[in-house]
């Protein structure tokens, strides 16, 4: 069946048609929104990192423009190289937290609100456009949140704002509870004929790939393939079938608040792969639209989080090879033996010249390469918009001036991507152009919301 001629395609096609085998997702492949080309995003993903950056280390080396070249646009961003034209990069934009900045608890609970004091009666932004959707509601997960529910970032209406829910924060709880939701949809086998369909619906447009068009059309086409990709997966969901693994880790320390070992510090980054790996799951599987998943939380309390694991290490050793030095401390840089276990945690975004800091930065931000991998792998990237973006600015001052966000996926073709956008200078009190209030207001416009109830969230970044 696979290896149909390219006439017989079309023999193929009709007999389902005529079969009526084609009725059931026509409505599929013709009413879906990204080959109708709206132009919206179908699906974002709000994936927040603590601690803010070093920005002299995170700030693109390329001016407000085009990017250009594929090489590293900074230590911290370098991870993303291979991903330039699926990426906005927004530097020294406002982070709009509401009054009391400074403390990492009134920073985590404004960055999603615009308000850190925000009331019951409304909610984070990502909640706000899941109430306009109607949709399912909000996917909310964390790695090693800790307990506090005041240092949440995710808000749902109906919560005061120091009594948040805090987010499932093991893998394989997450997991499955969500294959049980696919699993409630019927457990035969996919159907042959119809995989077959798309396989050669596929086949099809490798072929058109192969042909000389403009970029533009290379683009659109793109899109569609994706989406005849996605369908094909929809079409397995939906006969129980689905790209959801239960194979996930557990997190017994998810909640925990003593110190933790040098081998339960290890886990940590398995467990952020295994959540985007939910979050990749659930969105491919039709469960969620709109995820958010908050990576531990500013390291008032590092011993959930450590970044001695070996992956952060590796790029401390890569930050030392280009240059980047540790602190220097009574005129002599502080040993690594010493610093890098001491100061790996919250110390670390108090000491921007520290090297743990602009590793853990440039760790997370592979942490978001991985993630467009999976995306691009599920057939989703084009059509998803994720959301980087941590709860301060420059880390040793707390201030909100110089945040550091990052737009990733094609949103359905509404975002013009491989840019960077300058939003300000980056000095508190100094020029702002745009902040987070301007950001989420189009954050939501591209998802398809027209309002929010709230008329700070204005728009006009991107």
């Amino acid at each position: 069946m696979n290896t149909l001629t390219n006439r017989s395609r079309r023999r193929f096609l009709m007999s389902l048609a005529k079969g009526g085998l084609l009725l059931p997702f026509a409505s599929q492949l013709f009413g879906q929104k990204v080959l109708a080309a709206e132009g919206l995003a179908q699906r974002v993903l709000f994936l927040y990192y603590p601690n803010g950056v070093v920005p002299y280390n995170w700030r693109p080396t390329q001016g407000e423009g085009s990017i250009a070249g594929s090489q590293e646009l900074s230590f911290g961003l370098g991870p993303l190289s291979p991903w330039h034209q699926n990426l906005t990069v927004l530097q020294n934009l406002t982070l709009d937290i509401g009054q009391g900045a400074g403390a990492h608890y009134n920073d985590m609970r404004g960055i999603l609100t615009g308000n850190n004091q925000i009331g019951t009666d409304s909610a984070s932004i990502d909640h706000l456009i899941a109430e306009q959707l109607g949709d399912e509601g909000v996917l909310s997960l964390g790695v090693r949140t800790g307990p506090k529910s005041d240092i949440m970032i995710s808000k749902p209406r109906g919560y005061s704002t120091t009594e948040r829910p805090i987010p499932n924060n093991d893998p394989k709880d997450v997991a499955d509870k969500l294959a049980l939701r696919v699993g409630d949809g019927g457990g035969s086998e996919p159907d042959p004929q119809l995989q077959a369909m798309y396989d050669t619906l596929l086949s099809d447009f490798d072929q058109l790939e192969d042909a000389t068009l403009s970029q533009a059309r290379q683009d659109k086409l793109a899109r569609h393939r994706e989406a005849l990709v996605r369908l094909k997966n929809l079409s397995a969901t939906q006969l129980g079938d689905c790209a959801l693994s239960t194979d996930k880790p557990a997190d017994p320390y998810a909640m925990a608040e003593q110190q933790l070992s040098a081998d339960e510090w290890q886990q940590f980054p398995t467990l952020c792969r295994a959540q985007i790996d939910n979050v990749v799951g659930a969105f491919s599987c039709g469960l969620h639209r709109i995820a958010t998943l908050q990576l531990s939380k500013g390291d008032e309390n590092g011993n959930l989080v450590n970044y001695s694991f070996d992956e952060c290490w590796q790029m401390a050793q890569q930050a030392m090879d280009q240059g980047i030095k540790a602190t220097e401390d009574g005129g002599e840089v502080t040993p690594i033996t010493r610093w890098y276990n001491e100061f790996s945690s919250h110390s670390a975004s108090h000491r921007p010249g520290d090297v743990p800091h602009t590793a853990q930065v440039r760790w997370y931000h592979s942490l978001l390469a991985y993630t467009l991998e999976q995306l691009d792998t599920a057939g989703l990237l084009s059509d998803t918009l994720v959301v980087m973006f941590s709860e301060v600015g420059d880390g040793s001052k707390h201030g909100g001036a110089a945040g550091a966000v990052t737009l990733a996926g094609g949103a359905g073709g509404a975002l013009s991507t491989g840019r960077i956008i300058n939003c300000g200078d980056g000095i508190n009190n100094g020029y702002r152009r745009f902040g987070t209030h301007d950001l989420f207001g189009d954050i939501a416009r591209l998802m398809g919301v027209g309002s929010l109830p709230e008329a700070h969230w204005r728009g006009g970044v991107v």
